[in-house]
C-alpha cells in the first residue's frame, strides 16, 4: 500500500471514529436521568430554612413569617418552579410587617413526590391541611401564580369564608377543556421514560428563562432549577400533573356566586400563559373580577416588575384601596 492510501485509510477511520463518538455522545446526553436523590429524613435534615410538617399526601416544605399579624398573605406557586419563585413578594410582605406563608407543593421542591395522581383536588386539599395544621382559620389574601391558579380556584370554591382577596398571577385553568378528558389518568414507566429521553426534559432548566420578558437580569435563574431534577419522583409529578387538569367552569362561577374580591395581574407580554386566550372565559366565568396588566414583564410580573406589582398588590388590594 503506498503512502496515499494509508493516509487515506487512517483519515477515514479516525473519521469513523469520530462519527461513532458524536453518536454515543448524542445517545449517551438522551439516556440522562437527573432523578438520583430521595427526599427522605437526611434530605430534609440538610434543609436549614423554612420548616415541614406531616400531611396526608406526605412532608410539605414551607416559610411562615410574622405569624402574629393580623393580615396573612398565602403564595401558591406554579407548575414546576417552587416556592421560591415568590422571593421578592414574600420578602417584601415580611419587610411590611404582613404575615406571609409560601409552601412547595407536592412533587416539587422540598416536599415530598408521592406516587400519587396530581389533580386540582389533591393540591387544595394540601393547601387546606396546611392551613389547618397551623391553625390559620382567619380571612386570607390568597395568591395563585400559573398553574397555581388552579389551586387556588379549587380552594376558594370550597372555602369561601377563608379568602378576602383572592389574586390570580398569569393564571391556568381558564382555559376551556374537554369533559371527554380521562380523570384521574395515571402515568406509566414507559411514559416516564419516554419523557426522561426527550429533549425538553434535557433543557428544562434553561428553557425557564423564557417565562421572561427580558431575561438578561435574571442570568442564573435556570442553574437553581436544576437542582430541582435530582429528585426521583419529580417528572411523575409533571406529567400526572398535565394529565389529569380538568375544567374549573364550576369553581370559577362558584367564586363569582360568593362574592369575595378578586384580581388577576397578567404580564403584557406572557407567551406561557396568554392574556388573550384566558380574558374571554375568566371574565365570563368572574365577572367581578378586576384585570391589571403589567408593562414590561412576561409570565412573571411579580419579579420582572417586583416594585410594580408589590405596589399594587399590597397598597392597593391589601389596603382595600382597589
Amino acid at each position: 500500500m503506498n503512502l496515499d492510501k494509508i493516509k487515506r485509510s487512517n483519515f477515514l477511520n479516525l473519521f469513523y471514529f469520530m462519527l461513532l463518538f458524536l453518536f454515543g455522545c448524542a445517545d449517551k446526553k438522551q439516556s440522562i436521568d437527573f432523578e438520583s436523590a430521595d427526599k427522605n429524613d437526611a434530605f430534609r435534615s440538610e434543609i436549614k430554612t423554612g420548616n415541614f410538617v406531616k400531611l396526608t399526601g406526605g412532608y410539605t416544605y414551607y416559610e411562615f413569617q410574622n405569624r402574629e399579624a393580623d393580615t396573612l398573605m398565602v403564595m401558591v406557586h406554579g407548575f414546576s418552579v417552587p416556592s421560591y419563585i415568590w422571593d421578592s413578594t414574600f420578602n417584601e410582605t415580611v419587610k411590611r410587617g404582613y404575615g406571609a406563608l409560601r409552601y412547595d407543593t407536592y412533587g416539587r421542591g422540598y416536599s415530598n413526590n408521592p406516587d400519587v395522581i396530581y389533580d386540582v383536588a389533591f393540591f387544595s386539599n394540601q393547601l387546606k391541611e396546611l392551613l389547618d395544621s397551623l391553625k390559620i382559620s382567619r380571612p386570607e389574601n390568597l395568591l395563585g401564580l400559573s398553574d397555581g391558579g388552579r389551586t387556588i380556584s379549587a380552594f376558594a370554591s370550597q372555602y369561601p369564608q377563608l379568602i378576602k382577596n383572592l389574586v390570580y398571577v398569569d393564571a391556568a385553568g381558564f382555559e376551556t377543556l374537554s369533559d371527554s378528558t380521562e380523570h384521574p389518568a395515571t402515568v406509566s414507566e414507559e411514559e416516564i421514560k419516554l419523557f426522561k429521553s426527550s429533549e425538553r426534559y434535557q433543557n428544562m432548566a434553561g428553557g425557564q428563562l423564557s417565562d421572561f420578558y427580558d431575561s438578561i437580569p435574571f442570568r442564573g435563574w435556570d442553574k437553581k432549577y436544576q437542582t430541582l431534577l435530582a429528585y426521583k419522583g419529580f417528572v411523575h409529578a409533571l406529567l400526572s400533573t398535565n394529565k389529569n387538569r380538568t375544567d374549573l367552569t364550576f369553581e370559577h362561577k362558584k367564586i363569582a356566586a360568593s362574592g369575595i374580591s378578586v384580581f388577576a395581574f397578567w404580564g403584557e407580554y406572557d407567551t406561557v400563559v396568554k392574556l388573550e386566550k384566558s380574558e374571554g372565559n375568566m371574565k365570563s366565568r368572574i365577572p367581578n373580577v378586576k384585570l391589571i396588566v403589567i408593562e414590561k414583564a412576561g409570565h412573571l410580573p411579580n419579579m420582572e416588575q417586583a416594585k410594580k406589582f408589590n405596589a399594587v398588590l399590597i397598597d392597593g388590594i391589601v389596603k382595600g384601596k382597589w
